[in-house]
């Protein structure tokens, strides 16, 4: 075992059970695995929250505690967890398959865990090896074809229901201004935001009016429509802040959510969109397998790095160990002969570790490839 990987998605949770694994704060999930992990890395999105981990010792009961308080998320292991992450930047795991926005959040997951100096050499060589296959998958594939990101599906949705007229937006990040970027002249747009720079901003970029957010409630009935995309602890508006007809669409593009739900009127949640979807991805599954089959002629590469990788790393800890037991001995031996012959025992120990570990070392890395998962694992296990 190499690598765990606990999933939290669309696909295995409703979106309320979801919302409690997005709660879940980055540095907790890491000081909650320390102890069992070398590595660990978090991609979280709107619509899925992931935990991957190369374990130090078997976190069984740690990740079974979890699911226990927060939900019952799906863990896979090693080979289907490196397809999962490759499928995931591939856009093939999305809501929308083929969506464009995933690879860079994948990107920035891996961005942000080196930066913390919480992933290493395994994840790292994972997640570049994922990114570079998804754009080959993209390449060779017709799988971003048509409708590619859930703002997309948000504007296709509001234009089937109305051709113009008042459109509020409540954000001013990157849903909110993707949404901007599919907005045509027939809709008079206002954007309500926290910051006044990024309202600004959004203003001279996409020449829309712009208001604060605590003026949204007192400027309902002005729109026709109203989309909704912050990242909130609680609904911003009340189903008692409609009190008129207007605006007939609601759509919430928030988890959780921004608006609480509605029934007098068009009321649009990412369950809705998801739904949508599910109709409008006949041509992608076709898609699909041909980039399954590009992935899989590309896993067994990984596979074998990984394992070249896990040879370097039981080289590393033969060695430690070997240096531990030269240095006790060596501190020993020059309390008993007086510190001045150090020098000669230091060089003395090194040069019997390096000959009696050396023609070791070199059959692991001849013989180590060849080595099957049940093998590596006890000698991982050996070693501690």
């Amino acid at each position: 075992m190499y690598l765990i990987n606990i999933q939290a998605t669309y696909k295995n949770m409703d979106f309320s059970s979801l919302e409690k694994w997005i709660s879940l704060n980055d540095e907790k999930v890491i000081d909650y695995f320390k102890d069992v992990s070398n590595e660990i890395l978090i991609l979280r999105t709107c619509n899925r929250f992931e935990i991957y981990i190369v374990p130090k010792i078997d976190p069984e009961n740690k990740v079974n505690a979890l699911i226990s308080q927060y939900g019952n998320a799906k863990v896979i292991m090693d080979r289907d967890a490196i397809i999962h992450i490759t499928e995931v930047a591939s856009g093939m795991d999305s809501m929308i398959p083929g969506e464009q926005d995933i690879q860079r959040q994948v990107k920035e997951a891996l961005k942000i865990s080196m930066e913390r100096k919480v992933s290493g050499k395994m994840l790292n060589f994972i997640f570049m090896r994922a990114l570079n296959i998804s754009k080959e998958v993209r390449s060779k594939t017709k799988i971003g074809n048509g409708i590619i990101s859930i703002p997309q599906s948000a504007f296709r949705i509001l234009e089937s229901m109305i051709k113009e007229g008042k459109i509020a937006i409540i954000g001013t990040g990157k849903v909110a201004n993707s949404l901007l970027k599919y907005m045509n002249e027939n809709y008079k747009i206002t954007v309500f935001g926290r910051n006044k720079e990024k309202l600004n901003i959004i203003k001279e970029k996409y020449g829309v009016n712009v208001d604060y957010i605590e003026n949204i409630e007192s400027s309902l009935e002005n729109f026709e429509a109203i989309l909704s995309a912050v990242s909130v602890n609680e609904p911003i508006l009340k189903s008692n802040a409609f009190k008129n007809k207007r605006p007939f669409i609601v759509i919430d593009l928030g988890n959780p959510r921004n608006i609480e739900k509605l029934n007098d009127r068009y009321y649009i949640d990412l369950d809705y969109i998801k739904e949508y979807v599910n109709k409008n991805i006949t041509q992608r599954k076709s898609e699909m397998e041909k980039a399954r089959k590009i992935i899989e002629e590309k896993i067994e590469r990984i596979e074998e790095r990984i394992t070249g990788i896990e040879i370097e790393e039981i080289i590393s800890k033969i060695f430690i160990k070997a240096m531990k037991i030269k240095d006790d001995e060596v501190n020993e031996a020059a309390r008993i002969l007086g510190n001045d012959s150090r020098y000669i025992l230091e060089k003395f120990g090194n040069s019997m570790v390096k000959k009696i570990y050396s023609n070791l070392t070199e059959k692991l890395r001849k013989e180590g490839k060849s080595l099957d998962r049940n093998s590596i694992e006890i000698l991982k296990r050996i070693l501690g």
